[in-house]
């Protein structure tokens, strides 16, 4: 039988000639005695799974902490390999557009070496037209004379 506090203060105890009755105090203190050990062994069960249910907690807790750690970790070496990228990536613009003008410098000076040569080249057509034309002249003025000279012999 669970005894109740209101059972306790509403318990009435039959009168003896000694007082009480012996029998019926001792039942009645033996089911207080018995609800306050299922009360106390309730209460000791669940302290020991408050205490499990702390240890879990905190346990989670730590879990959550490291979890943060990890991913403030993560971002920084996210950001990290983001700038690092940015700089490599910069670094091969920055060598890709300096490997362009010198290509480009390159290509500029053989243009005008090529240019030079061209100029060159037409002096020198130039010259050799107006020689072979000179020379063209020479020998029609020599053909024109070894003509005179022999219509004049005969």
């Amino acid at each position: 039988m669970s005894v109740t506090p209101l059972d306790i203060i509403k318990k009435q105890f039959k009168s003896s000639r000694k007082g009480f009755d012996e029998d019926e105090v001792r039942a009645f203190l033996n089911d207080v005695r018995e609800t306050l050990v299922e009360l106390l062994n309730e209460n000791q069960r669940l302290r020991e799974m408050i205490a499990r249910r702390d240890n879990e907690i905190n346990q989670l807790k730590g879990e959550e902490s490291s979890i943060k750690d990890t991913l403030v970790l993560a971002r920084r070496l996210t950001e990290d390999l983001e700038r690092k990228a940015r700089r490599e990536s910069d670094l091969i613009v920055g060598e890709a557009r300096l490997e362009a003008q010198k290509i480009l410098m390159a290509t500029a000076d053989e243009r005008r070496n090529l240019q030079a040569e061209i100029v060159h080249l037409q002096s020198m057509k130039a010259r050799f037209v107006a020689e072979m034309h000179a020379l063209l002249s020479a020998h029609a003025h020599m053909l024109q004379n070894h003509k005179d000279e022999s219509s004049q012999s005969a």
